[in-house]
């Protein structure tokens, strides 16, 4: 056996495809905390 191993599917996206999910993620879960935020602060007024 070789020490190598195939590329996992990620490593084959381009650069900007991965940095673009990245910032989808992170964006969502800042609207998510945000609604969150929302919410609690909805209900403590």
């Amino acid at each position: 056996m070789s020490g190598t191993r195939p590329p996992h599917p990620a490593e084959r996206q381009p650069l900007w495809k991965r940095l673009a999910w990245m910032a989808a993620i992170w964006a969502m879960s800042v609207g998510v905390l945000g609604i969150v935020a929302y919410g609690i602060r909805a209900w403590l007024l």
